[in-house]
């Protein structure tokens, strides 16, 4: 009972959705479609927005087979289709162990995600650190979707509940985004230098070569090394956070990393290059300096 609906109706200016302060009332997920106008001045086209109310989601052990065991269906199947899930959590209440599970979801998902704290106007005792202690205490409590934006609204009030839609614009660009190999590499060189990949006890170095971005929807990166086993999470994490301190525009999204096993002469023997004026292009392309 985070207030779903009532942001919906909010949003629409209407009663789209029952509301009740009874937990559970939404049975199933209704799809609401607004025509937004451009700014003033803007030669743009309006932008169309598909808002899906879903039904709160309890833990898998509660759902009993029944109309709540195709309501929570029905709500997952939601989050696989949406481009922009919005984590609508009661700022009031803080963060429970079903909204960890839900972030963690989203992010599997891979869908672009954007933190909607509601009931702000709530919350008493409001000083000029609130903000900032708010802020903190949802990053570290959903870290599953850590570079997800943070809003602060009131669906009853209406408190910037129009900041929505242009987090969501942003969120969609971010999930459609695209780097050039040249730029990615650079990062993972740099990212590499700093701290080198993990080695094993018993002398096992892990060595990587290069990465290219490989889709979108979530932006994709496959990296090339000797081993993707002995790539651990520590370091894929360490990864994904020097690429978003280098690069902008992946601040709504998830990454997909991708490890790909491939030998050193493997990788010199594919990746020709143009050489020297007139050799006739016998010039070969090595990978980092490190690798070798």
């Amino acid at each position: 009972n985070v207030g779903k609906s009532s942001l919906l109706n909010t949003l629409f200016g209407g009663a789209r959705s029952i509301v009740s302060d009874m937990a559970g009332t939404t049975r199933d997920s209704i799809d609401a479609v607004m025509e937004r106008p451009p700014a003033p001045g803007s030669d743009a086209p309006p932008t169309l927005y598909r808002f899906v109310d879903t039904a709160g989601i309890r833990r898998k052990g509660k759902v009993e087979f029944g109309p709540e065991f195709f309501m929570v269906n029905r709500a997952l199947r939601a989050i696989r289709r949406s481009d922009v899930a919005l984590l609508v959590l009661d700022a009031t209440a803080g963060v429970t162990e079903q909204d960890r599970i839900l972030a963690q979801k989203i992010a599997d998902d891979g869908r672009a995600c954007v933190i909607v704290c509601n009931k702000w106007d709530a919350v008493v005792d409001k000083d000029s650190s609130t903000y900032d202690k708010s802020v903190k205490y949802f990053r570290e409590e959903l870290p599953q979707v850590r570079w997800a934006p943070i809003l602060f609204i009131s669906a009853a009030t209406g408190q910037r509940c129009g900041k929505i839609y242009a987090t969501v614009d942003e969120a969609i660009v971010a999930h459609r985004r695209r780097i050039s190999t040249a730029i990615l590499n650079e990062v993972l060189r740099d990212a590499i230098l700093w701290q080198p990949p993990p080695a094993r006890r018993n002398g096992a170095q892990a060595k990587i070569y290069y990465c290219n971005q490989v889709s979108t929807r979530p932006p994709t990166i496959v990296v090339f090394c000797n081993d993707p086993k002995l790539i651990n999470d520590n370091y894929k994490r360490y990864l994904d956070r020097k690429f978003r301190e280098s690069l902008d525009g992946f601040e709504a999204t998830p990454i997909r990393w991708i490890f790909r096993g491939r030998r050193v002469r493997d990788i010199a023997r594919s990746r020709k290059m143009n050489g020297e004026p007139g050799d006739g292009g016998a010039g070969t392309s090595f990978p980092f300096p490190h690798a070798i």
